[in-house]
């Protein structure tokens, strides 16, 4: 076993902007990763295989392994929310009145 120290440094709580992402991108890749990981919870407490899942939530099996391993691009937010409401999820939308100022709004994902 080495005793060599390994540097390491705090992350800034978004693993995207960390990596070197812009904030709405990193923003929106972030909600996708959480939407994921909400499939992939769901998965085990069913006790489902991932070709059984597939079916149940609509994803192909070799698509859905792809999420799981972190590659969620070309996966839209939408086709993750219908998988999630295939299985009974409840996913509330809203809109808040934006603000007068020239600042872009945000989106934010609060998961139950």
């Amino acid at each position: 076993m080495s005793d060599a120290k390994i540097e390491f440094e705090d992350g800034g709580g978004n693993v995207f902007e960390d990596i070197g992402f812009e904030g709405p991108v990193a923003e929106r890749l972030s909600h996708k990763a959480d939407l994921v990981a909400v499939l992939f919870r769901y998965q085990e407490e069913l006790s489902l295989s991932q070709v059984a899942f597939s079916r149940l939530v609509g994803i192909p099996q070799p698509r859905l392994s792809k999420l799981y391993n972190g590659k969620i691009a070309g996966m839209s937010t939408d086709k993750l929310l219908d998988a999630i409401t295939r299985l009974g999820g409840h996913v509330v939308i809203r809109v808040e009145q934006h603000p007068a100022s020239k600042v872009a709004g945000r989106v934010d994902l609060e998961l139950a």
